[in-house]
């Protein structure tokens, strides 16, 4: 069987909106247990990645697993572009 490979772009873009209580939640300690986010830019896109890409919600999240899925919702599905070249 022959098989034939491709370099793949995706790029999408997609609105999300996050409750406060979301950002309050990231601090020093928080930081030290999970992850390096610093800015609420890097919340945002951490968070944004896992709805989107992993299908995750936000309880599912290390970090958030205590608050309700409705803190972090996809408000628009996104929208891709997508580009594809044979190697």
């Amino acid at each position: 069987m022959n098989r034939t490979q491709f370099r793949v772009h995706l790029d999408g873009i997609a609105t999300i909106e996050l409750d406060e209580a979301v950002l309050r939640v990231v601090d020093d300690e928080w930081r030290k247990q999970f992850y390096p986010l610093f800015s609420v830019q890097e919340i945002a896109e951490h968070i944004a990645y896992n709805l989107i890409i992993n299908n995750a919600c936000l309880s599912q999240l290390d970090g958030w697993a205590d608050q309700p899925d409705s803190n972090a919702v996809i408000v628009d599905e996104p929208e891709w572009d997508t580009f594809a070249k044979e190697i």
